[in-house]
């Protein structure tokens, strides 16, 4: 029973990312060990997101947790550590469980909506690019450590734009509609929380009057010089501007 006290002790420990990471390592070894037993395509059709979703409609979530190859799974995981765990630093871990979720789910929508009905979606690319735009709204002079080189994530993030641009304008790339949901998810997400941004306006500046000037001019007389400085007319002057006030 001490094993297990221990085992459900650390699980609960594990934070959000921890938990989709080895979730998704699972997943994924279930998934290869499909292949040796020609199940895989029983495993798909129960499990990835397609036309028939109405037929499987928990697909919208676990298509998620479903990756191809090794490569794919790991570069997705470097993602999820490193955005989870930024935006955690900053606001905390829940905000990071709806941007994941609401993501893979308006990025299952665009998917839905704009792909062929001959294709499958699966991957958490959509729950990762809503991390990653709002991570980039939040803090997009964050820097991040490349062996000895240190980087902002902006130029990071320009460049996974940019991959994604290209996927968009290449024929057959579904997938990227998935990507795009996401990033409208975290966008939308980001601007709930802190606003539009406010148009920027130019202070206006009032241009001071002879008695504006005239005031300046005989106070600071009277903070080099003293009070007693003052002629009787500037005296007067100062009078009738304290009556007025």
């Amino acid at each position: 029973m001490k094993i297990f006290d221990r085992i459900d002790f650390d699980i609960y420990n594990l934070n959000f990312a921890q938990k989709i990471a080895i979730i998704n390592v699972l997943v994924f070894l279930v998934f290869r060990l499909s292949f040796l037993f020609k199940l895989e395509s029983d495993f798909l059709n129960l499990f990835s997101l397609s036309s028939n979703f109405f037929y499987n409609p928990w697909s919208i979530i676990t298509h998620a947790f479903i990756h191809q190859g090794i490569f794919d799974l790991v570069f997705m995981l470097i993602l999820l550590f490193f955005s989870c765990n930024s935006i955690s630093n900053l606001l905390g871990e829940k905000i990071t469980i709806y941007l994941f979720f609401v993501g893979i789910i308006l990025g299952s929508i665009f998917f839905l909506l704009f792909s062929n009905s001959q294709n499958i979606l699966i991957g958490a690319s959509a729950g990762i690019s809503s991390l990653l735009i709002f991570l980039l709204f939040l803090s997009p002079n964050l820097e991040l450590r490349f062996f000895r080189f240190n980087i902002k994530f902006k130029y990071l993030m320009a460049l996974i734009l940019f991959t994604d641009f290209l996927r968009f304008l290449s024929p057959g790339e579904f997938g990227i509609y998935s990507h795009i949901g996401g990033y409208l998810a975290g966008t939308f997400y980001y601007f709930s929380i802190y606003g539009l941004p406010k148009k920027y306006k130019k202070p206006r500046t009032i241009k001071p009057t002879n008695k504006q000037k005239e005031t300046d001019y005989i106070l600071d007389k009277i903070s080099r010089s003293g009070y007693d400085s003052l002629t009787s007319k500037e005296k007067d002057f100062l009078f009738r501007q304290k009556d007025k006030k």
